[in-house]
C-alpha cells in the first residue's frame, strides 16, 4: 500500500496550461507544432477556432505537462 502511494506522487506532474495569442499569420501554430512535437511545419491551415497540444517534460527531476 505504501509502495504505490509513493509510486504515484513520484510520477504525479505539475500541469500548466499556456494560452498563445495574437494577429493572423504570425507563426502561433508552428510555434506550437516546434514546441510540442520537434517539427517546424512547412505549411499550415489557418486555425479557425481553438487548438490544443500537450507535451510532458522534466526539469530539475521534476515532471511538468
Amino acid at each position: 500500500m505504501e509502495l504505490e502511494a509513493s509510486l504515484e506522487q513520484s510520477v504525479q506532474a505539475r500541469i500548466f496550461k499556456i494560452i498563445v495569442i495574437g494577429d493572423s499569420n504570425v507563426g502561433k501554430t508552428c510555434l506550437t507544432v516546434r514546441f510540442c512535437g520537434g517539427t517546424f511545419p512547412a505549411s499550415t491551415a489557418a486555425t479557425i477556432g481553438v487548438d490544443f497540444r500537450e507535451k510532458a517534460v522534466e526539469i530539475a527531476g521534476e515532471h511538468i505537462k
